[in-house]
């Protein structure tokens, strides 16, 4: 993986979003006063990252290993789409490095002090996914660069989808074999496949297409079973995660209902007090009275 040359803006990766804005108008201030206008523009117009970006640049800087065995499954995996290797095999080394970096990028997020939630996560995923197969997009991730939140392109960019030029691989043509002249004779005599009931011979290179043609049935069969299973995988987690919404919204009603409560509860409370002390201000006053 290429290392990504020194930018100005990466004195500010490690500060958490909310105090963005105002640590990046300290910088700029400081190289202006420095003399460095040219730097002091920049750092101006970086925009201010979302948790979810500024949770993965901090993950690719910090986990490069990691973010490098996710780029090579990526890579792997398209190849095995082209039947240059086992789909199946492929698929699940690539899911593992991807909860890995997801993983680190999540643990980013709560040592920041950001709110964890099932939507942000979603939206970690599909950003990290985008990014990992755009090679644009790959090397501000490897430089802990992006800038911005990305949709998920979906798992066509991994299996059925268009491949890119850099991940084909031109294999050199086989030489041509050089004619040979063959008598007058042996010339006019017809070949076996041209009389009546003698069966075509092959001709040269349609084994190889044959071979070929199966082989990229059979990737496209495995990458359709990859991607039903992914999908199941994906519906379930969606289920799960709105379930997860739908109890933590009911938990809220309830917070809310019990709150209120309680308000009600202490205003009687101090109601109760207040008739309390009225009432022990007229005993006192009468019991004066009678003495």
């Amino acid at each position: 993986m290429p290392r990504a040359t020194k930018h100005v803006g990466d004195a500010l990766r490690d500060v958490p979003p909310r105090e963005f804005v105002r640590a990046r108008k300290a910088f700029a201030a400081q190289l202006a006063k420095e003399g460095k206008e040219t730097q002091a523009r920049e750092i101006r117009r970086l925009p201010r990252p979302s948790p979810v970006v500024w949770a993965l640049n901090r993950a690719a800087v910090a986990q490069p290993r990691a973010l490098n065995a996710l780029i090579q499954a990526v890579d792997r995996l398209r190849r095995a789409q082209l039947g240059q290797g086992e789909l199946r095999t492929a698929t699940e080394a690539y899911r593992t490095v991807f909860e890995t970096v997801v993983r680190s990028a999540v643990d980013t997020l709560h040592d920041g002090a950001s709110a964890g939630s099932a939507a942000l996560e979603r939206r970690l995923r599909s950003t990290l996914l985008a990014a990992v197969t755009d090679r644009h997009l790959r090397a501000d991730l490897i430089a802990g660069r992006l800038t911005g939140e990305q949709t998920e392109p979906g798992f066509a960019v991994l299996s059925q989808g268009p491949v890119p030029a850099e991940f084909l691989r031109d294999r050199p043509a086989p030489p041509r074999p050089t004619p040979v002249r063959e008598p007058k004779a042996a010339r006019a005599a017809p070949a076996p496949a041209e009389r009546p009931g003698a069966s075509r011979p092959a001709r040269p290179g349609e084994a190889d297409a044959r071979r070929r043609a199966q082989l990229a049935g059979r990737a496209a069969r495995q990458a359709q079973q990859a991607a039903r299973a992914l999908s199941r995988d994906a519906h379930q987690k969606e289920r799960a995660a709105r379930a997860a919404e739908r109890e933590l919204a009911t938990l809220r009603k309830t917070l809310e209902k019990r709150e209120q409560q309680s308000a009600a509860l202490r205003v009687a409370a101090d109601q109760a007090r207040e008739v309390s002390a009225k009432a022990e201000e007229r005993a006192r006053s009468a019991t004066s009275r009678t003495d």
